[in-house]
This record gives C-alpha cells, sequence and structure tokens, in this order.
C-alpha cells in the first residue's frame, strides 16, 4: 500500500478531534499540561489559526488514493531560525498502531524537511522514557538520544526522564544514500 503526507485540511479535523476525545493514554506520553478539550469549533479554530499563522505544520498520514481518512497525524513546530531546527510530534491513534505507519509518516516527513532546499539542519523530539513505541520508532528512523532530563515526567505518581533525540540533516542524506545502494 502507498501512502503519502498531506497538509491538514478542514476534511480532516472532525477524525483528529475524535482521536484527541478518545485516547485514553494521553497522560502517559507527554510532560506538557493537560488540557480540557475545547469544543469542536474551537478546536477546529484554533487549529486553523496555528497552521495560518506558522506556528505549526500539521501533516496527515493517507493512503495514496483516499485522501479523506487520516491515518495519522504529525507536525512540525517551534522553528529555531538560529539553529535551523524544529521540533516534530507524531500520533497514531491505538487501532493503527503496531503497523509501521509510524515509521512510514515520520520518514516522509525527513525526506520532505529535510532535503538541503528546505535550509533545516536538526529535527528533534522529545520522549517519556516509559514510551517504548516512541523510542523505537525514532531509533527505526536514525535519530540519536542527544540527552535526559531526569525524572521529568511525573505520571500518576511514576517518574519517568524525559529523552532528547534528534537527527541532523546530513545523517538523514547518509542514510537515503546508503538505503538506495542496498
Amino acid at each position: 500500500m502507498k501512502y503519502q503526507l498531506m497538509r491538514l485540511e478542514d476534511k480532516h479535523i472532525e477524525i483528529l478531534y475524535e482521536w484527541d476525545q478518545t485516547e485514553k493514554d494521553r497522560k502517559l506520553y507527554t510532560c506538557r499540561p493537560l488540557h480540557e478539550l475545547l469544543p469542536f469549533d474551537e478546536y477546529k479554530q484554533n487549529n486553523i489559526n496555528k497552521i495560518s499563522s506558522g506556528i505549526k505544520e500539521l501533516f496527515v498520514l493517507v493512503e495514496q488514493h483516499c485522501s479523506n481518512i487520516p491515518l495519522g497525524r504529525i507536525m512540525l513546530f517551534d522553528y529555531n531560525p538560529r539553529n535551523h531546527s524544529k521540533e516534530v510530534g507524531y500520533y497514531i491513534p491505538p487501532d493503527l498502531r503496531g503497523k509501521s505507519l509510524g515509521t512510514v509518516m515520520l520518514s516522509l516527513l525527513l525526506k520532505m524537511v529535510l532535503s538541503e532546499e528546505e535550509g533545516l539542519n536538526k529535527i528533534y523530539a522529545t520522549t517519556s522514557s516509559n514510551n517504548i513505541q516512541s523510542i523505537a520508532l525514532l531509533e527505526k528512523t536514525g535519530f540519536k538520544l542527544d540527552g535526559r532530563l531526569r525524572e521529568h515526567y511525573w505520571i500518576e505518581d511514576k517518574k519517568f526522564d524525559q529523552l532528547h533525540y534528534s537527527i541532523l540533516q546530513r545523517e538523514w542524506c547518509e542514510l537515503q544514500m546508503f538505503s538506495t545502494k542496498g
């Protein structure tokens, strides 16, 4: 099956909202404060505003010939023009996990944004040390562990480290050259 990334469109927002409403484990994977989910109209407008202002670049993974049904979402944010870097965040709904869609989605994004023409040097991500699936995804796509913030996540009275991963533009290009030769 072939997949593609496309920029978030109005037709996708309702599904993303549903994912946010039904995700039971959201608190397990973020160190950021959790907020009540906004009513749908506010949620939709909020996303539209963030995208149009450039605060976030939000994409969805879809099957190549079925762009109405997102299979996952991925976003870039916190652009640092001085360091030529952006942070990446991603989400795959529970019923689609374990099917390599995260790897496909992250690889498509890296291919798009780490080309020499884009001018980015680094894409980075943070994850909790208990998020084994996210750690595996990052390492599988070539991210390297840069460091950790000890006991940065407090989840249900348990403490976990926050792991910082990144991939450099030159590392991504080397991986692509190696994968095309083999």
